[in-house]
């Protein structure tokens, strides 16, 4: 039986990054094509933040994030109660434990958007990626950290095995479940 390090960086159900992307520049790009073609979102890029904590064994080290995703009106008229979303991309047959560690540090992290406006994600997602099962998918949904992958014309973001949204290009969203993760401490 394989011990919860080896889990974690398999990536629970195969372990790598899918699509056809060969690298990360060009898999950002498209699925920040993608999400700006939906009006769903104000999509920011590469954007710096500050981690607003560290274990003390850590060391500083600057932090930025792929794309920050902040829900625009027809998102939140819609029910959207999720918040910031930060999106880690890889290219295509990577391993994702390593993603999966940034997104934990990207969780504590507040992003500095344009004007000098910050906000700290709600959730984090690690594109592309599909879908978690087992342990590994419980960890992932008591962290807020999850998978995002396109599927038919859809992109659907899940954290663990519960699903957060899905989103068309034709700027369609379906809202999945946001209400997740508040335990602390003993379960």
């Amino acid at each position: 039986m394989a011990d919860l390090g080896d889990i974690w960086q398999s990536g629970g159900a195969g372990g790598l990054t899918c699509g056809h992307w060969a690298t990360e520049a060009e898999a950002e790009e498209y699925l920040a094509a993608f999400l700006n073609r939906t009006a769903l979102f104000r999509v920011h890029r590469q954007v710096a933040g500050r981690p607003m904590f560290q274990r003390h064994f850590q060391e500083p080290k600057g932090v930025r994030a792929d794309l920050v995703l902040e829900p625009g009106p027809r998102l939140v008229a819609e029910g959207w109660t999720g918040g910031a979303l930060v999106i880690e991309v890889k290219r295509s047959g990577q391993k994702t434990g390593p993603g999966y560690s940034q997104l934990l540090d990207y969780m504590g992290t507040a992003w500095s958007l344009d004007g000098g406006v910050c906000v700290v994600a709600n959730f984090g997602f690690l594109f592309p990626v599909e879908k978690q099962q087992g342990p590994l998918a419980s960890i992932m949904a008591q962290q807020h950290i999850g998978t995002a992958s396109v599927d038919g014309g859809r992109l659907t973001f899940y954290a663990g095995e519960s699903r957060v949204l899905t989103v068309r290009e034709t700027g369609e969203a379906r809202l999945g479940c946001t209400n997740i993760g508040h335990g602390l401490g003993a379960r």
